[in-house]
Formats: C-alpha cells, sequence, structure tokens
C-alpha cells in the first residue's frame, strides 16, 4: 500500500487494525504498509495496551537534558548582553572566561537567540556581508 496522499496517522490506525484482525501474516502487512517488522509490532504493541491514542505519534524530546545550561548562567549571559550589545557570543564567550563560566560560543549564541537578543543586523545573514563563491569553471585546468 503506499503512502501516497493519505496522513500517516490514518495509515497507522489502519495497519493497527489489520494487525489486530490477523487477516495477513505480520510480515506481509508490514511490507504491504512500508514499514519494518519492528516498527509495526511497536505499533501493535502501543495499541494493544493503550487504543487509538497510544498508537500515535511520541515525542523524540527528551525527558530531561542533565546537561542543560543552569538558568543562572543564562541569566549572566543576558546580563552581559545588555551591558554589552554589540558584543556577541565569542566575546561574550571571552568574558564569562574571565569568571570562571566555560560555555561554548553555539551554546551562547543559541541563548542569546532564544532570548531574542540577536538583532538581524549582528547576524552574519543580516550583515549584508557576501561569502565568497567558486565559480563552477575554474580559470585554469586543475585549478581547483
Amino acid at each position: 500500500m503506499a503512502w501516497g496522499n493519505v496522513e500517516v496517522e490514518e495509515q497507522r490506525m489502519r495497519f493497527v487494525i489489520a494487525a489486530s484482525r490477523k487477516e495477513k501474516p505480520m510480515r506481509h502487512l508490514c511490507q504491504e504498509f512500508g514499514i519494518s517488522a519492528p516498527t509495526g509490532y511497536e505499533w501493535l504493541r502501543r495499541y494493544r495496551s493503550g487504543g487509538y491514542e497510544a498508537a500515535g505519534e511520541k515525542s523524540r524530546r527528551p525527558h530531561h537534558s542533565p546537561e542543560q545550561t543552569s538558568p543562572e548562567k543564562e541569566q549572566r549571559i543576558v546580563e552581559l548582553r545588555e551591558r554589552w550589545p554589540d558584543w556577541g557570543a565569542r566575546k561574550l564567550q571571552w568574558q564569562l572566561k574571565k569568571e570562571n563560566i566555560r560555555l561554548p560560543v553555539i551554546t551562547i549564541h543559541r541563548i542569546l537567540l532564544r532570548r531574542g537578543l540577536v538583532r538581524m543586523q549582528d547576524s552574519a545573514s543580516g550583515s549584508g556581508a557576501t561569502v565568497p563563491t567558486r565559480s563552477a569553471e575554474p580559470a585554469l585546468a586543475n585549478g581547483l
């Protein structure tokens, strides 16, 4: 059975209903619906344990993030950015290192983005700077 324009949830419900009726062997049903056997068994197990809602798509978000940046560190990044609004993540990282707070530049940048502290003109895409590109044809043979 091709996925075509059928919604994934609807397709999943069709599968679990067909599998619970046991009209065809599980492997044939999985092949017909274009899913792996372990996936088919998992969907059927969820359906049997909790009905339609349980068979639905599950969140892939982790339940907890032990390495998540502490709220205190995030607040310190915000304070520094408010004190020096022209500083980017690299300069803020340099200042944080002086305070014995070690964070990757990308983490600092993502915190600034999440808090709405990155202005468009501050980002590389908003600065008007162009990224040099290579021509499709090299000027000389073996000139790449």
